[in-house]
């Protein structure tokens, strides 16, 4: 991820790096999710943009297609 830390946030590694652990697992790529994202620093996790993007096209009944596989 381009970017740089600012104050009140830290760097993380998407909830979805570990897709057996991970609330949102369901929506992670093969093999985890490699993503890293700015949140603030009071937070414990997040979840990436792509991700997101799964869970959302996936409610709407949008079927969604790896770009990696």
């Amino acid at each position: 991820m381009i970017g740089k830390v600012r104050d009140g946030q830290k760097e993380v590694k998407c909830m979805n790096h570990d897709p057996e652990n991970s609330k949102w697992g369901q929506y992670a790529p093969s093999g985890g999710c490699d993503e890293t994202l700015f949140i603030d620093a009071k937070s414990t996790a997040g979840l990436c943009w792509r991700c997101t993007s799964r869970s959302v096209n996936n409610m709407r009944g949008t079927q969604y297609r790896d770009e990696s596989e």
